[in-house]
């Protein structure tokens, strides 16, 4: 009896352990599988852009893109003032940038900000300096300058692109110069003349005249003068961050024609193109973030940070080395 207890017991242990394994490996089958984690469509941008600089770098690529040095200074808002803005202020040492918006009658168009107005601006003076004139066309359909300014992300970004055309060419720019020994102010509308023929709920429907923009004189002149040089492909991949954008056209322009080393604390860099950010911390991170990506593809670029300053160096091969005239 003792004997056949002990097997009893002995065959209730392996039962029980058969049990327990099976629960186990019920418990593992249904368990979901492990998912890989899926790259991002910026980073495979970064991935093929920077493939494609190998075997096309800057200076041997197709005609060059152009921003006004003036708006690399100072910079236009990251995120909507509000309705009842009358103005955007921002300075950056001794120049300041003052944004007044446009009224249709007595409602306020609004003041530009974001992403659009930057890739808006660039294509009208990038065109301008490729052309040598004021008289910019974008299109006979809203489709083809989505093209031209690399947006292609559905209807509402239609609408919201339009409303930025309309700020941008409406608003009132005024930069001021002032140090201890000169003051001096620049009043400055972007656009002489906007005609825009576009459906953006149809982007595809052609108009029978093309959208043009003819830009003020004053601003015209002043982009021929002091153009500073862009490749657009790289602002695709920054088309979705303004401090993306901001930060690779602040590095292009104190990197053309550069001649020696310069050091920039976080704070004057956070002064010129984080108006917006209010933690400087969270500023800094951002920034080391985008350099890390423009330097992806941009290997040249020779930026560091060195007690908590960033510290632009030059470099073997510069960015861009062009003249302004077109191709």
């Amino acid at each position: 009896m003792k004997k056949l207890s002990s097997i009893i017991k002995k065959e209730n242990i392996e039962l029980n352990n058969n049990s327990s394994n099976s629960d186990l490996l019920k418990k593992s089958i249904r368990r979901k599988p492990v998912r890989k984690k899926e790259v991002s469509k910026r980073l495979l941008q970064i991935i093929d852009l920077a493939a494609e600089l190998a075997e096309r770098p800057f200076d041997e690529t197709q005609p060059l893109g152009f921003m006004s040095r003036l708006l690399v200074m100072v910079n236009l808002p990251y995120r909507d003032p509000g309705k009842e803005a009358r103005n955007w202020w921002k300075t950056n040492g001794a120049v300041s940038i003052n944004v007044t918006p446009g009224y249709d009658g007595k409602k306020s168009i609004g003041i530009p900000y974001g992403v659009y107005p930057r890739l808006i601006l660039a294509y009208l003076i990038t065109q301008a300096v490729r052309t040598k004139s004021p008289e910019i066309f974008l299109g006979k359909t809203f489709r083809e300058f989505l093209d031209l300014v690399c947006i292609n992300d559905g209807s509402k970004q239609y609408k919201q692109l339009l409303k930025q055309i309309k700020r941008t060419t409406s608003a009132n720019f005024s930069w001021t110069y002032e140090n201890e020994k000169v003051w001096s102010r620049t009043n400055i509308q972007v656009s002489h003349q906007s005609q825009l023929w576009w459906n953006p709920k149809s982007p595809d429907q052609q108009s029978l005249w093309e959208s043009k923009v003819t830009l003020n004189t004053d601003f015209f002149n002043e982009i021929i003068r002091n153009a500073v040089p862009l490749d657009f492909r790289v602002l695709k991949i920054f088309k979705n961050s303004p401090l993306g954008l901001d930060l690779y056209m602040f590095l292009s322009w104190r990197t053309f024609n550069f001649k020696g080393p310069a050091f920039i604390s976080w704070e004057g860099l956070h002064t010129q193109l984080g108006g917006q950010y209010r933690n400087l911390k969270e500023f800094g991170r951002d920034c080391r973030k985008h350099i890390k990506r423009i330097q992806s593809v941009w290997p040249e670029l020779n930026v560091k940070t060195v007690r908590g300053r960033l510290c632009i160096a030059p470099m073997s091969k510069n960015l861009i080395s062009v003249d302004k005239s077109p191709p």
